[in-house]
């Protein structure tokens, strides 16, 4: 094994005393998301998928992440070649945040203004007189403009990579598919057993290929991404 795959073997989580573990099917739900991503070369970091598989507190799915984690490991070296890459991978969900937040933020404002909303319009007039809206609504489309390029130059990036080593890792993509099914399929087995609702474990996804799903949400302007949640009325058919 090489110096350079040393660095991109990650360290597995120490163990603590043995008990009883109460399932965390938020966790498997996370995991879920992440492993799909995997497909795609969008990496999360293994040792945050390794820690939500060790806190749902299912030993299914910890025997199912352990014939993939090798798989894993080798995805995961692809981005993390590029530095630069993987910094841009790490600020951008926080950008994204940040901009819907200072659009929702100045819509309210112009909307509480419009209506006549007194204390909005006390509170513009006695602390935000200096306040310049045309720089303000500049400097807020340059921002956005901003964040929907760094978006796009990552998933460019990451396309690029898909379209260069998507066929070399092609065993290891189907063996990371074949995880993200069988941990749907744990997933809706716990919901039926605990009697959960299966809208409360909506899961973000780049393929929707799986059985058992059903799609609630589509990709948008801002997102690429499914929302789906599992189907628990049987073994599940096709997604939809």
């Amino acid at each position: 094994m090489s110096r350079a795959w040393r660095r991109v073997r990650y360290r597995r989580p120490r163990k603590g005393p043995r008990g009883p573990k109460k399932v965390n099917l938020e966790e498997l739900a996370r995991a879920i998301s992440w492993l799909d991503e995997y497909r795609k070369f969008r990496c999360v970091d293994p040792a945050l998928v390794e820690k939500a598989i060790d806190e749902c507190g299912l030993r299914r799915a910890k025997e199912i992440w352990h014939k993939v984690r090798t798989d894993i490991s080798k995805i995961a070296f692809v981005p993390m070649a590029d530095k630069s890459l993987v910094k841009w991978m790490r600020v951008i969900p926080s950008l994204k945040q940040l901009a819907l937040m200072g659009v929702a933020a100045v819509a309210s404002l112009f909307v509480a203004a419009h209506l006549g909303v007194k204390f909005i319009m006390d509170i513009l007039v006695k602390y935000l007189w200096w306040l310049n809206v045309g720089a303000l609504l500049i400097g807020l489309l340059v921002f956005a403009n901003f964040v929907l390029y760094a978006d796009y130059y990552v998933r460019s990036k990451i396309r690029s990579m898909y379209k260069v080593y998507g066929s070399r890792y092609k065993r290891a993509r189907a063996r990371i598919k074949w995880a993200v099914q069988e941990l749907l399929n744990c997933l809706r087995e716990h919901i039926k057993r605990l009697g959960a609702d299966p809208e409360e474990f909506k899961i973000r996804m780049l393929h929707v290929d799986y059985k058992g799903i059903k799609i609630v949400k589509k990709p948008g302007y801002w997102s690429e991404y499914y929302r789906v949640i599992p189907v628990v009325g049987g073994k599940g058919g096709k997604a939809k």
